[in-house]
């Protein structure tokens, strides 16, 4: 929010890029543009059957599923559910269901919400 202590955006404002794997958007909303350490919040939308390998992340986070499913591990998880994911925990894989999946992520700090993708064998959390 760069210099700014307060910004709305409309749905048809938000934008979408694509993400990583094919099948993926997101939109990235920084909370404060001049510090890496700031919680970073993520939309991701997902279409359907979309598979992201296991992976981790260097930062804690909170996820709620907005819309759709998606099974990681061996857990279905809806609209309305919650996952809290802490730092460095492996998860995945990640299957997208028949209908596709919106999610809203807060990392806790931005610097550390890369994806760090995990060898095969590693798949878990779910």
């Amino acid at each position: 929010m760069s210099g700014r202590g307060h910004q709305d955006f409309s749905a048809a404002e938000i934008d979408w890029r694509p993400g990583q794997d094919p099948g993926v958007a997101y939109a990235r909303f920084m909370l404060d543009d001049d510090n890496s350490q700031s919680p970073l919040v993520i939309l991701s939308r997902f279409e359907p059957g979309v598979r992201v390998g296991a992976h981790t992340h260097d930062t804690n986070y909170f996820e709620y599923i907005i819309a759709g499913e998606q099974i990681v591990g061996k857990t279905t998880f809806g609209a309305g559910d919650v996952r809290l994911v802490k730092a460095g925990t492996g998860y995945g894989p990640i299957v997208v269901g028949p209908n596709g999946c919106t999610v809203l992520i807060v990392f806790q700090h931005a610097a550390a919400a890369v994806t760090v993708p995990l060898p095969r064998a590693a798949a878990v959390a779910g």
